[in-house]
């Protein structure tokens, strides 16, 4: 039986403290981790669906609000996130019995798609049973660099306010079709990758790259936009705030037509729109993921 968190049985202290424990053996993670998404406003019971097997809690997963932006027009969906079964319940079709109910879900709301980053390479074909299309790439750029003693721009780390306010001003200068978070999801964003040992840093005041470093020698940017272009100068600078660490760069499709760097596309994302609605994927080229949670 599948349900949304609203209809669970007991309070949400209750449902949260279900949720946690299920998240840490699914996951693995740690329970500080693990709170900074259940107890952030992005955690809605609404928003939250289960699959119950015997009255047991069998597999969930979680819908964040996004926006597409594509033909001159703003698409509402909502972003799959955290979906995972229980050991004890796996291959009895639970997590495609969510997927299903999650789309009749934000139909009924009158939300336009789901989309989800597929964790690893294998999980395509996986979604694409359940009607999902690639539809979001990204190309990657890997890069160290040592100290600079001259800075064409100024980087600096920002708090999250300040995040904000960058992505919003930044996104209304974009050229191509983002993806991107709505409602009390941003905050979340901000925190989810403090706890990853990262943060947020301000270019020249207009841009933002938001970044991870869940390995002590690797930093991950998530997503790197700046009004003025993304440059291979740019990136150098970059990865010279980190010195000496391998950066690895998450940059849109269309990077490296003009460029030096060597950027590797890949497949980073999957849609699948309402019955009814027919968009091109090639109109919205090149549609862009950015910052994904993984």
């Amino acid at each position: 039986m599948v349900i949304i968190g609203s209809d669970y049985q007991g309070s949400r202290s209750e449902l949260k403290e279900q949720l946690m424990k299920f998240w840490e053996i699914v996951f693995g993670d740690e329970p500080g981790y693990i709170s900074v998404f259940l107890d952030s406003p992005a955690f809605q019971p609404e928003n939250t669906v289960l699959s119950l097997d015997g009255g047991k809690l069998a597999a969930m997963l979680f819908l964040l609000p996004v926006s597409l932006s594509g033909k001159g027009k703003e698409y509402k969906g909502s972003y799959i996130y955290a979906v995972a079964s229980h050991p004890d319940f796996r291959g009895r079709g639970h997590a495609g019995n969510m997927l299903e109910f999650a789309q009749q879900l934000i139909e009924k709301r009158g939300e336009d798609f789901t989309c989800l980053h597929p964790a690893s390479s294998s999980l395509y074909q996986f979604y694409q049973r359940f009607g999902f299309e690639t539809a979001f790439y990204m190309n990657e750029v890997r890069d160290i660099q040592g100290r600079r003693d001259f800075w064409h721009y100024k980087i600096m780390k920002v708090p999250e306010r300040k995040f904000q306010s960058l992505y919003w001003n930044a996104f209304l200068k974009r050229q191509e079709n983002p993806l991107y978070w709505r409602g009390e999801t941003l905050p979340f964003i901000y925190q989810e990758a403090g706890a990853q040992n990262g943060g947020a840093l301000s270019i020249d005041g207009t841009g933002f790259c938001l970044y991870t470093q869940p390995e002590k020698e690797t930093v991950f940017v998530k997503e790197l936009v700046f009004p003025g272009g993304i440059s291979n100068e740019l990136l150098d600078e970059l990865a010279s705030f980190w010195s000496g660490k391998e950066i690895i760069f998450r940059l849109p499709a269309g990077f490296g037509e003009k460029n030096t760097k060597k950027p590797v596309l890949q497949p980073f994302g999957m849609i699948k729109y309402r019955k009814g609605l027919m968009l091109d994927n090639e109109a919205l080229s090149p549609a862009f993921m950015g910052i994904a949670l993984d």
